[in-house]
């Protein structure tokens, strides 16, 4: 029985520690988290509907928009979104992409799913890649799925900058059993 007890806590205590965003743990609740991102430099914006807004740097470089989400009814710390600046043209964007795809691929391996296309009428080297981002018609996304109870993505976003998610795989379970709940009983 003492074993099962200790590898049990040895289990959530090893996946609770892997499972961070700039090295603070992806769970507990919204309080704790926004106070523990303000003590390593981010600054709170606000609340609205469960997600946080912060902005700071990551590794004193990046610049960075956070966004800090919920679960609806438990209100644990599920996922951080990080947006690193706005790039004003498509080679500074992409270059920013590979420097992340790099250096996640470097910490977790391979990723696990990997696009990077343009979709018609629009293609690499045409002049219009920013605006193929604008109206969704570029995919650049990279996925890391289930990485000791994370699962994390580098993309472009349409808004002309690199986002870096993280997700706690297990609590977001949890909110998308929320979710479930609160629309079973609303319909």
């Amino acid at each position: 029985m003492k074993t099962l007890i200790l590898s049990i806590a040895i289990f959530f205590s090893v996946s609770s520690f892997s499972q961070s965003f700039d090295g603070i743990p992806i769970s507990g609740d919204l309080p704790t988290m926004i106070a523990k991102l303000k003590a390593k430099g981010y600054v709170y914006v606000n609340t609205e509907d469960g997600v946080a807004s912060l902005k700071g740097k990551i590794a004193s470089i990046y610049n960075v928009e956070l966004l800090v989400f919920t679960t609806p009814k438990s209100k644990k710390v599920c996922k951080v979104v990080a947006y690193l600046d706005k790039n004003i043209n498509w080679y500074s964007i992409k270059a920013e992409y590979e420097k992340f795809v790099d250096i996640l691929t470097e910490k977790y391996g391979e990723p696990d799913v990997h696009y990077e296309f343009f979709s018609s009428p629009y293609e690499a080297g045409d002049g219009y890649e920013m605006t193929a981002l604008a109206v969704e018609k570029c995919t650049y996304t990279t996925y890391w799925l289930n990485k000791n109870n994370t699962s994390i993505v580098v993309e472009i976003s349409k808004y002309k900058q690199v986002k870096l998610g993280y997700e706690n795989d297990e609590i977001m379970k949890i909110r998308k059993s929320e979710f479930a709940s609160l629309e079973s009983n609303s319909f």
